[in-house]
């Protein structure tokens, strides 16, 4: 039986990925700060997978958060995805893992680049809002290109627009915007509150994949790709910030208005990847949760989990606060 270890395997995405190879017939394990291993740490990391012994190692850790996250902690979000991919990939290396499995965020490529195709995906330079997180993925990729001309060592780069889904992350500083509107707009329907601020215009246009397509694409691709250029995953569609928040009204029924902060960033213009090359490689896949159903799916999911989520973030201010 094949054996993956998903890196990062206690968090939003890992987790379902987890679930995926599982249902796939692989034999998983899961490694994160949660069971007890430190991604930057080099040595407890490749003592892990020596004791493993997989085949496969699937990279979903990351320190992530949106726009606002990475305007706050930007040396912190640089440093520990670069040395998290540094460490990931020496330590599969020296414990002569087969496949190496990294999932990229589409703000790797260029920042006003309209369709993210893969050829283009060294054209121009990332938008400034992303550059902290998506430069360590970019650079990682590089490395993995050098492990491969140096000892042969195989690995595939998948590249996801974001994501959302039951168990993501609701911190209105750390959520992306799907995450943060709904937080924003289901704590505003339960405490009878009638406006709620959306950053930025509301023009900037952006694709969303139900973390479970993604987690179910993930596995596919690991299956039956095995070329170290990137490969794209996703939905091949985005809508505006402002139609988002629509959806995410009606599926709160909450009949409050926006108000628009154009102080605040937009970020990129457009986000949306092509899927011809995901497509062809993937034998037609292609993601199956229409955006309204998973928005209400997560909807669902916050409020009846809302109660902890909110106590747990006063709990980590008061003592950031110390």
């Amino acid at each position: 039986m094949t054996r993956v270890v998903v890196l990062g395997g206690s968090g939003f995405l890992g987790t379902t990925v987890a679930s995926a190879f599982k249902r796939r017939g692989f034999q998983v394990d899961v490694c994160s700060r949660r069971t007890g291993i430190d991604a930057r740490q080099e040595q407890p990391l490749l003592a892990y997978l020596r004791r493993t012994n997989p085949d496969i190692l699937v990279h979903c850790a990351a320190h992530v958060g949106g726009i606002a996250y990475n305007a706050k902690c930007p040396v912190a979000v640089y440093e520990d995805n670069l040395l998290i991919g540094f460490t990931a990939l020496r330590a599969a290396r020296h414990a002569n893992i087969k496949k190496f499995v990294n999932i990229i965020p589409n703000c790797t490529y260029p920042g006003k680049m309209d369709l993210y195709t893969e050829l283009g995906w060294w054209d121009g330079p990332m938008h400034p809002t992303v550059l902290t997180y998506g430069m360590p993925r970019k650079a990682l990729w590089v490395h993995a290109w050098a492990s491969q001309q140096e000892s042969g060592q195989q690995s595939i780069h998948l590249v996801l627009p974001n994501l959302y889904g039951p168990g993501d992350h609701f911190d209105i500083i750390r959520s992306h915007a799907l995450g943060a509107l709904i937080r924003k707009i289901v704590d505003a329907k339960q405490a009878g509150i009638d406006e709620v601020e959306i950053w930025g215009t509301g023009n900037a246009i952006r694709e969303w994949m139900y973390v479970e397509d993604a987690a179910d694409g993930i596995a596919l691709a690991t299956e039956c790709y095995n070329d170290i250029e990137i490969l794209n995953l996703g939905c091949g569609r985005g809508c505006t910030i402002r139609d988002l928040a629509e959806m995410v009204r009606e599926g709160a029924d909450w009949q409050g208005r926006f108000v628009f902060n154009t102080d605040k960033p937009d970020g990129a213009p457009r986000k949306i990847i092509d899927t011809r090359k995901m497509a062809a490689t993937l034998g037609g896949w292609s993601p199956r949760t229409d955006l309204r159903a998973g928005i209400a799916r997560t909807i669902d999911w916050y409020v009846k989990h809302r109660e902890a989520i909110v106590d747990e973030a006063t709990m980590t201010s008061t003592a950031a606060a110390r």
